[in-house]
């Protein structure tokens, strides 16, 4: 795929989505993380949940759900900062940590705030919550797997005034919390444990 290699600037985001799709559905982990991450850097998308849900399937499907699980903290930590997109990325951190790093217990606070999120992750977060509760009763794991979610420290280290300022994105971003548009073929590889 030369368009990854090429690092295109100013492409909409469909376009990123649609190269992201064929490489998710290829199985190309490694691919789908060269167009996150062009998407993020030169397309804009590191400002809403859709690059970095890209980001973490193809952790996925390369074995790696600590490394999934530090895409959600690093957006988290620097990127996404509307509250109803970062409800989003704590739900996938916390499917992440309860599924993929087998933590329930640590996912509970991640699970937790979804459900202060937009209407329709809330309805998604409550049968998880009582799901992974439930398996957080029962687990046996007392040394954590995962940090709890990263501060903002680093953003407003980033963006003090001794800093470059933050990019700005490349088109109007969605309405903060709104779902995904790349969040059913996501939330299939996340199902995937």
């Amino acid at each position: 795929m030369g368009a990854t290699s090429a690092r295109p600037a100013g492409r909409p985001a469909s376009w990123w989505r649609e190269q992201c799709l064929e490489l998710l559905d290829a199985g190309d982990w490694y691919g789908l993380y060269r167009t996150a991450m062009a998407w993020r850097v030169g397309g804009g998308g590191s400002f809403t949940p859709d690059a970095w849900l890209m980001d973490v399937c193809s952790a996925l499907l390369h074995g790696r759900p600590k490394t999934a699980l530090h895409c959600c903290d690093m957006a988290l930590s620097t990127w996404v900062e509307r509250p109803g997109d970062r409800a989003v990325l704590r739900f996938v951190r916390g499917l992440l940590i309860a599924d993929h790093v087998k933590d329930p217990l640590r996912a509970l606070e991640d699970l937790e705030s979804a459900l202060h999120g937009p209407n329709w992750l809330a309805e998604r977060a409550a049968p998880e919550l009582e799901r992974v509760t439930a398996e957080a009763n029962r687990s046996r794991i007392r040394k954590p797997r995962a940090t709890p979610e990263p501060d903002t420290a680093y953003r407003d280290l980033t963006r003090s005034q001794t800093s470059a300022p933050a990019p700005s994105p490349t088109e109007p971003l969605p309405p903060d919390g709104a779902v995904p548009s790349l969040w059913d073929p996501a939330m299939s590889r996340l199902r995937q444990p």
